[in-house]
């Protein structure tokens, strides 16, 4: 489950924490059906195994693309499967009088080299307006994103901080619901940091972490958050 972020102990965790909460989860399978029952509302989904799921709600999550057709021939998009409009660092467009920000802004992640992405999430959304409102009104800047992720389901709350690359590290007992996280290690030094059930004054200290990207200790995994708390 959300392999592009969770290790599989980690997955783990959460599946077995979402099972004992009645959820299940149907892998390798997609929906290539509904069906609709005597009122002509919706009962079952069938599976391409064959299998059939009765139902009386369907929530789908598709993702969507930036639409860009509306400046075609007048900014320069990014290639798909990327897409959006592309930006420089101050996320100003192609066109003098032109900056993109959120979803549909395509723009070179300071943290990875600048490498091209997109970034679907609400803070990136506000922090990318505000920057290029500044760039707007004559004050240019390079916009340095943090990549962040949160959830919040059931009792669990957790963060993700930064870059998911090199080495993980886990901290504190999966096997427990409880406290519990994981630093990414690159190059020597901290470049992501994980946190569930942390409380606000943990998550800003695993944040600063993704911030500065210290060199990691010996042992992190014995130092856990208690290092992050002590930078």
């Amino acid at each position: 489950m959300m392999s592009r972020l969770f290790t599989p102990d980690m997955a783990d965790y959460y599946e077995r924490f979402y099972a004992s909460k009645g959820i299940h989860f149907e892998k390798n399978n997609v929906v290539t059906a509904f069906e609709a029952g005597a009122d002509g509302r919706v009962a079952a989904a069938v599976l391409r195994s064959g299998a059939r799921v009765p139902c009386g709600l369907v929530v789908a999550g598709t993702g969507a693309r930036p639409r860009t057709a509306l400046f075609e021939g007048q900014l320069k998009t990014a290639d798909r499967p990327l897409g959006g409009i592309l930006v420089d660092a101050t996320l100003a467009s192609s066109h003098p009088d032109v900056f993109a920000a959120g979803d549909v802004a395509a723009f070179p992640l300071q943290r990875e080299g600048g490498r091209l992405v997109r970034q679907e999430h609400v803070v990136h959304a506000r922090q990318s307006a505000a920057h290029a409102m500044r760039g707007m009104m004559g004050a240019p800047g390079t916009y340095d994103y943090l990549p962040y992720f949160y959830s919040r389901v059931f009792s669990l709350s957790w963060v993700f901080y930064g870059r998911q690359a090199g080495e993980v590290a886990t901290f504190g007992d999966l096997g427990q619901a409880g406290k519990w996280g994981a630093f990414w290690v690159e190059g020597g030094k901290c470049v992501g940091a994980f946190l569930e059930s942390g409380s606000p004054e943990e998550n800003a200290a695993v944040k600063k972490v993704a911030e500065t990207c210290p060199a990691a200790p010996e042992g992190i995994r014995e130092a856990g958050l208690g290092w992050a708390l002590s930078l």
